[in-house]
Parts: C-alpha cells; structure tokens; sequence
C-alpha cells in the first residue's frame, strides 16, 4: 500500500502536488478533526491519536478499503482546491475594484474616502498631484494596476490596452517568464484568500478553524498587495523597455525618442479606427 502510494505520488507533477492536492487534503483534515474534536475540547490530542490510529488500522488491515478512501480523498481535494481558485477569481475582481451591481454605491464611498485621504496626506506635505493620479476605484490593488495604464498614457501619449499585445509578441522567453511570475503571484495570493474563505466551513464545529481563515485571509492579502506592486512593474519595465523598437516596427520615426505627434500616430494605428471608448470598453470585457 505505502509503494503504491509513493508511486502514484511520484508520477504526480510537483506544481499540482503543491498546489493542488496538499491544500486540498489539509483542508479535509481540518475538516474531519473539526467533525470530530468540536467547539467542547477544541486542542484535545487524543482526537488526532486516535484519527492517526484508525487510519494506520485501516491501511493494515484493510487496504482495498483503504485505498478506495484515500480515491475519494483525492477527489475532495481536487475539489476543494478549485473551488478555492473560483473564489480567489472572486476576489481578483474584488481587488481590480471594477464593482458592479449592489456593489456600485459602497465603491463609489470607498473611492470618495480613498481620495480624500490622498488628498489630506498631499496637503499636509505641500505637495499636489494630477487629478487622474488620485484614486479613482475603492481598491488600492486596482488603482495600482490603473496606474500603469495612466503613467504609460502620461509619459509617452500610448495606450497600455492597444501597445501590450504587440509588446509581449516581441518579448524573449526570459523576460515573459518574469512577467507572467508576477502574474502569477497575485493570482495566487488570491487564491489564498479564497482559502480563507473556504476555512470559514468547519468553524461551525470547531472555531479555531476561525483564525486559520483570518490568517489565510490577511496574509492573502498582503501578498497580493506586494504582488500587484511587482505585477505593475513589471508592465512599466516592459513598456518603458520597449515602446521605442515596437514603434520602429510599426514603422514610425523614433529619432530623439516618441514624439507625441508619433504616440498618437501609433494609437490610432493600432486600434485601426475605433475610438478610445471603444477600445477601452473591448478591454474590460476581455479582461
């Protein structure tokens, strides 16, 4: 039985082992325990000798049993796991901070408030800012993420939706892994928080379970508050790394660099006659 499991084990990929199937099975575990020890002796150690104990018996004594479970085990895991990732999908949304539906008046709140701190903060240290850099979406992740589209327009006149595509078709393997392990920290400090989520169900019988989801849930968050830093970055890097090759490409004069004449030449090439609110409504419907 302990061959064949580490054989199984063995022809797993590591990133589905890591990612998928060791937090699914943690999750179980917590959930059984939490079943079994409840909110009256919340820290009792014999509740985990003895689950120990029962499932070293029936690995012994009834493989065939044994490894039915342990199939059932697996797929509640896989199973737990995605819908971890749906709610970390929930909670990307969240944090790009485009809120729809009921959502629209506590965004607009958030957003008023936001501002208006950025403003006193200004105030106080003299200094001032344009009015499109003052946050403008109830999230800080999703005004960062914006940031880049507004710094890109304000230092070279271009269009982050229509330069990026054609950006990341001239970028070398090296430089698109960066980019995408950036990606792909947020995505999974997302995923985390939907974790955080997930560990909410066993609090019904055991509350401990209570400050795991916190703390999956705000250090989910910080990581995606790092993450979306290193994500926006990277973007930045890239344009500002790229802009001038991709408009030779396109066949525009970059002498002296991109003159704004050229920036708006380029635009209006790429999104090949439609208008701004046009190209900008395309992209937040795909992204």
């Amino acid at each position: 039985m302990t061959a064949l499991i580490g054989e199984v084990t063995k022809r797993l990929p590591d990133r589905w082992l890591a990612g998928t199937l060791l937090p699914g099975l943690l999750w179980l575990a917590v959930v059984g325990l939490a079943v079994r020890q409840g909110d009256a002796h919340p820290f009792d150690p014999r509740v985990v000798t003895e689950a120990a104990r029962a499932l070293g018996t029936l690995a012994r004594d009834r493989p065939t049993e044994a490894l039915v479970w342990a199939a059932f085990a697996v797929g509640g895991a896989g199973l737990a796991s995605l819908t971890a990732r749906g709610l970390g999908g929930i909670v990307r949304s969240l944090w790009w901070g485009r809120w729809r539906g009921p959502l629209v008046w506590p965004a607009r709140t958030l957003t008023r408030l936001r501002a208006q701190r950025v403003t006193r903060r200004l105030v106080r240290a003299g200094t001032r800012l344009p009015e499109r850099y003052l946050p403008a979406l109830p999230t800080w992740i999703g005004d960062r993420l914006r940031l880049v589209d507004v710094r890109v327009d304000a230092q070279y006149g271009l269009s982050l939706a229509l330069v990026w595509p054609r950006l990341w078709q001239r970028l070398d393997a090296d430089n698109r892994s960066l980019v995408r392990q950036a990606r792909m920290r947020l995505d999974l400090a997302s995923t985390l928080v939907g974790w955080g989520v997930l560990y909410l169900a066993p609090t019904w019988f055991w509350w401990p379970s209570a400050v795991v989801s916190a703390g999956a849930g705000v250090v989910g968050w910080r990581r995606g508050r790092a993450a979306a830093e290193v994500f926006g970055g990277a973007v930045e890097t890239t344009v500002d790394l790229g802009h001038l090759g991709l408009a030779t490409a396109l066949g525009h004069p970059v002498d002296g660099g991109l003159r704004p004449e050229v920036a708006d030449a380029i635009n209006d090439q790429l999104h090949k006659g439609a208008t701004p609110q046009q190209v900008a409504t395309a992209t937040d419907e795909t992204s």
